[in-house]
């Protein structure tokens, strides 16, 4: 779904290297995995339903479902909110920002 090395994780909160370490692991993996491709978790991944809509919507229905699907697979963290743009060679980007949770919301 995403390429792995446009993927950039960066921490304003007070965590140790090797958590973030692992968060960003979790959710590298849950952002780079499509829905139904995983035997055994068939709905870990995203689905991607959303990729042809224009970007507003795209952003929108991203966030709800990485939300959905981090509190399934990374209950520690909370999405708080995705962004899209472009850079300065024209191309999308997605800036999802994620905070740790400190307790069930």
């Amino acid at each position: 779904m995403f390429l792995s090395d446009s993927i950039k994780i960066v921490s304003l909160d007070p965590v140790s290297a090797t958590e973030l370490q692992q968060i960003d692991t979790r959710l590298r993996t849950l952002l780079m995995s499509t829905e139904n491709t995983i035997p055994g978790s068939r709905a870990f991944g995203l689905s991607g339903d959303y990729l042809d809509s224009p970007i507003g919507t795209t952003a929108s229905e991203l966030a709800v479902e990485l939300q959905e699907k981090a509190d399934i697979y990374l209950p520690e963290v909370k999405i708080e909110a995705v962004a899209t743009g472009h850079n300065l060679n024209g191309q999308l980007e997605i800036k999802i920002s994620v905070k740790r949770r400190e307790s069930r919301d």
